[in-house]
């Protein structure tokens, strides 16, 4: 019997060696023999404008719930330019900025994007107000447009409060502005020249006329929203998510011309970027542009991106002129 329990032992222990040999080349040489090895899970996050924060998060969790080798966690950004959130140590792995020129105005800053960030959504301003306000407005000063809020603005005997997000934290706050540079000149592709010419007649017109309250749309809809100012010039996404756009004694106008908030996806390629987290941004970039994601923008106010006329374009240089004017006291 020793005989057979010593040959037993022998072929156990030839056998486990195998194994742990075979596991080894598996690792050793998984490239090389494309063996697939258990995937290591990529969490990444994403800093989204506050505006697309409801919208993103579902998407998040519809992601994660179908892409176990992907994990993305969604970020909302403190300012118009999340500088900041790019300072963690890993940085997020990407940006949905709210409007397109946010994304040249942050690399004139000295962040970095791979080339070619991508609209996933979209919106566009509208100027809006109680109808009775709107009306009253029209029958003095005429139709409803920068010239005629200008007029308003200027009038001795009449003042004029203009609701506007902040431009100094949020993207369709500065899109209010452009659309301002945009009609005064009459361009609709602008440059820091464009911007300058126009701050003589901004002053005059916004300077002691505009409140830039927190969540705009949202008061305009509460009982006290008729006492907040004479009309807002928002995103029509901020209308529809206060409601207002179901209202019979509120009325929305669209800008002229268009001013339209793309908002941007961009890969980060700055210091603490990986090739990793850049492809699962893209794979999450992709997933936000899918049909079925694409079909519940209408549920956050959104539109899917805009394919015809681009709109009122500006170039990263005139947009910071902009916010900087902005920052000195708006």
């Amino acid at each position: 019997m020793r005989p057979n329990k010593s040959l037993f032992f022998v072929i156990v222990g030839l056998a486990v060696a195998a194994v742990a040999a075979m596991v080894g080349a598996v690792f050793l040489y998984a490239d090389a023999l494309n063996v697939p090895t258990v995937q290591e899970t990529i969490h990444i996050r994403v800093v989204v404008a506050p505006s697309a924060r409801d919208w993103a998060d579902a998407a998040a969790r519809q992601f994660n719930q179908a892409n176990r080798g992907v994990q993305v966690k969604i970020i909302e950004a403190g300012d118009l330019l999340p500088e900041q959130e790019f300072t963690a140590d890993p940085p997020p792995a990407a940006w949905l900025a709210g409007a397109d020129f946010a994304v040249p105005m942050a690399q004139d800053r000295g962040l970095r994007f791979l080339p070619d960030p991508r609209p996933v959504a979209s919106t566009s301003l509208a100027w809006g107000g109680y109808t009775d306000k709107l009306d009253a407005f029209s029958q003095q000063y005429g139709s409803l447009s920068w010239d005629s809020l200008h007029a308003k603005a200027t009038a001795p005997d009449d003042l004029l409060t203009l609701v506007i997000a902040s431009p100094t934290n949020s993207p369709e706050g500065l899109a209010a502005l452009i659309s301002a540079v945009a009609a005064h000149t009459g361009k609709t592709s602008l440059s820091s020249a464009d911007v300058s010419q126009t701050l003589p007649w901004l002053s005059e017109t916004l300077t002691e006329n505009t409140r830039t309250p927190s969540q705009p749309a949202e008061r305009f809809a509460t009982a006290q929203g008729r006492s907040i100012g004479d009309l807002g010039l928002l995103s029509l996404a901020a209308w529809r998510q206060a409601g207002l756009h179901q209202r019979s004694d509120f009325r929305l106008v669209p800008a002229e011309p268009a001013v339209y908030l793309p908002l941007t996806f961009a890969i980060y390629d700055g210091r603490g970027a990986t090739p990793e987290g850049q492809k699962a941004a893209a794979q999450f970039r992709d997933f936000l542009l899918s049909p079925e994601v694409q079909a519940r923008l209408s549920d956050y106010g959104f539109d899917p991106p805009q394919t015809g006329t681009p709109g009122v374009q500006i170039d990263g240089q005139a947009a910071l002129s902009l916010f900087r004017w902005a920052q000195g006291g708006l």
